[in-house]
């Protein structure tokens, strides 16, 4: 810190304090709700995707190798209908292989973990589709913040953001209040190229993501 610079601060402060007195004390608040309707996400059917063994001389040299794309089923129950979001959080952050821009991080999709050379296996992208809520066809909408919501139609499902589905057409984007969320989520995945792993030796594809339920 330049001293200049305090010294200026100090000089505004007295200023101030001369023409008003101070307020001696301040409040502070602890604020929050209480639901009374308990959500809980789930996979029925299975909560793993498998691709199984994949051979190396199947693997490209020098560009990412496509897996086939899959698709889980989503769901999520609350005891009563409830104002909702699905966060999403890569459990791998940092582990995921741009096969767009190799020397860039993979900030949009999710990692594959690491081979035993530190290289990045690979990635995979989440996309929600088939979405409904209370059992009727809805959009999907989207969120950084759980404030300002965006429609989400197709796209990617970005790591630290959350979904939900979009209310009756209004002046805002906005999110629907439900009891059951029921969605298709479809992985597009890859394995980085062969030239960067360490195929004389088995690797072990490691992929973790966790969904959260938000209460707004």
């Amino acid at each position: 810190m330049h001293p200049s610079r305090v010294l200026i601060t100090g000089a505004l402060l007295l200023a101030g304090i001369s023409n008003a007195i101070a307020a001696s004390s301040v409040d502070l608040s602890v604020v929050g709700k209480i639901t009374p309707s308990a959500c809980t996400p789930s996979f029925p059917g299975s909560n793993v995707v498998d691709y199984g063994k994949i051979s190396a001389q199947d693997l490209k040299p020098a560009l990412s190798t496509p897996l086939p794309d899959t698709t889980l089923k989503m769901r999520v129950d609350c005891a009563a209908t409830a104002l909702i979001a699905v966060k999403v959080t890569d459990n791998r952050l940092g582990t995921g292989y741009n096969k767009s821009i190799p020397s860039q991080p993979l900030l949009s999709g999710f990692g594959l973990g690491l081979a035993s050379n530190d290289a990045k296996i690979g990635g995979y992208i989440l996309k929600i589709s088939d979405a409904l809520a209370d059992s009727i066809p809805g959009e999907p909408i989207e969120s950084k913040d759980g404030q300002t919501w965006f429609d989400a139609w197709d796209s990617v499902w970005q790591p630290g953001w959350m979904r939900s589905i979009k209310a009756a057409a209004g002046p805002s984007i906005a999110p629907k209040p439900l009891q059951t969320l029921e969605a298709d989520l479809r992985f597009e995945a890859w394995i980085a190229p062969s030239r960067d792993l360490p195929i004389t030796e088995e690797v072990q594809i490691d992929g973790n993501a966790t969904l959260d339920i938000v209460y707004l």
